[in-house]
């Protein structure tokens, strides 16, 4: 199979995850939707510019503004967060780097040219 089908395979079977440990406890961190990206972004948005997202990770020092942030890409809300925080600071940012890191540029453009090629193949109404 091609790395697209092979992506599109593992994203309807749910093997597509990233395991990452808070204090001792595994977490699965699957490609964030659009929701789980939003709720995040709500608590890193009040943090300082920075240009990229790893500027603002890097300059997090509360670890319940980190906490909640991950329990968004964990959850999709911020249940997590009294239990995430009793992990370290440098477990909740690698947690979120992680979650970050399953939104791709290369991912997106494969699957985006995996679905032209369906809709090639498909019937076209002629006019």
């Amino acid at each position: 199979m091609n790395k697209a089908a092979i992506l599109v395979s593992e994203a309807i079977t749910g093997k597509d995850f990233m395991p990452i440990i808070v204090n001792g406890k595994m977490y699965r961190v699957n490609p964030p939707t659009i929701h789980k990206i939003a709720g995040a972004s709500a608590y890193l948005s009040v943090l300082e510019d920075n240009k990229d997202i790893a500027g603002v990770i890097s300059s997090l020092k509360d670890i319940s503004v980190a906490s909640r942030a991950l329990s968004w890409f964990i959850e999709g809300n911020d249940s997590l967060e009294q239990e995430l925080s009793n992990g370290t600071l440098e477990e909740v940012l690698y947690g979120l780097t992680a979650a970050y890191s399953l939104i791709s540029v290369e991912n997106f453009t494969m699957l985006l040219d995996l679905a032209k090629n369906v809709a090639n193949l498909t019937a076209r109404q002629k006019l």
